[in-house]
């Protein structure tokens, strides 16, 4: 009977601990946007969390407005490049329109000031949960 209670007692606390694991965020090193690097002709959910944070920066940061705001269709285009490239110019990145490690520190950094915009801190949080 013990050895009963014993299994039950392991097999839930094994149950919460993978609970604990799956349920925290992703960090920046492991966030599964941060992982590749995107340009022209890329298309998803990583290029609508790009979109989503430069709209965000444009809508937010009037020293970058000019950035945006970009359709958030999913696919990497001429516009969101040209909103990657003055974003890049703007935080003294180097400018190439390809978003890589040192433009994903830009764009999550800059993209959580949304000031009392709902709409972009909604778009910042959903682009958060894969890029940030």
């Amino acid at each position: 009977m013990l050895s009963r209670i014993g299994a039950l007692l392991t097999a839930v606390a094994l149950v919460f601990s993978a609970m604990v694991v799956t349920a925290a965020p992703a960090s920046a090193a492991t966030a599964p946007c941060r992982q590749y690097h995107y340009g022209y002709g890329g298309t998803g959910n990583c290029v609508k969390a790009i979109q989503g944070i430069a709209n965000v920066i444009s809508i937010t940061n009037a020293g970058r407005s000019e950035a945006g705001p970009v359709a958030r269709d999913g696919i990497y285009g001429a516009k969101t490049e040209a909103a990657i490239r003055k974003i890049q110019r703007a935080a003294g990145v180097g400018v190439d329109g390809w978003v890589g490690p040192q433009t994903w520190v830009v764009l999550c950094h800059y993209g959580a000031f949304w000031g009392k915009n709902m709409k972009a801190k909604a778009d910042y949080r959903w682009a958060k949960s894969y890029a940030c």
